[in-house]
């Protein structure tokens, strides 16, 4: 009987003191989609052409957003991870629901997305267009192409800027609008 009771309390002990070890960790993930911007590609003579389009501003604030969270209190420092989720490119016709058939996507072989702080700059994602040459082309899915490490690096500084170089499979006669569309997901774990 005495046993048991040394047996039990021992058991107390242990366990009131593990729970004065346990320390809570709270992970999540936040989604950031920045409000897509608006651009114009100008018209190129010969498919041999390219375009560069510098100094699109972006709209990620990843700061706002980590304090729009509400309850837990995360910061900069608590970022694990950071991940491109989606990034597209979408053909935006001069009026509702038209198409120019002869100034759209199908005129573009390629595309490559570029992010700048002002410091340096790296490429962010690429589009190959694999489409039929005469298809009318409206969207276009880049692949990302920084490392997530990288990526975590460049949102942290600020100051982001988008700079695109378009390689053109046909000729343009007119300028082409777009606009791009992100998503990025962050790993936040205190």
């Amino acid at each position: 009987m005495k046993a048991n009771l040394l047996l039990i309390a021992a058991t107390l002990l242990l366990a009131l003191s593990a729970c004065n070890k346990i320390s809570e960790s709270i992970q999540r993930d936040v989604i950031i989609k920045p409000d897509s911007i608006l651009f114009s590609i100008p018209p190129k003579a010969s498919s041999q052409d390219s375009a560069i389009i510098n100094d699109l501003p972006t709209t990620v604030n990843i700061i706002n957003e980590i304090n729009n969270l509400g309850g837990e209190t995360f910061g900069l420092d608590n970022i694990t991870n950071v991940r491109l989720s989606n990034i597209s490119i979408t053909y935006v016709p001069k009026t509702k629901d038209s198409v120019d058939t002869k100034n759209n996507f199908s005129n573009i072989g390629s595309i490559m997305l570029n992010l700048n702080n002002g410091l340096k700059r790296d490429s962010l994602a690429k589009v190959v267009n694999t489409g039929s040459i005469d298809a009318v082309s409206r969207i276009f899915t880049l692949t990302p192409v920084m490392k997530e490490e990288l990526l975590k690096e460049y949102l942290n500084l600020g100051n982001l800027k988008y700079s695109l170089v378009i390689k053109f499979r046909k000729p343009t006669t007119d300028t082409i609008k777009a606009k791009i569309s992100a998503s990025y997901t962050l790993t936040l774990k205190k």
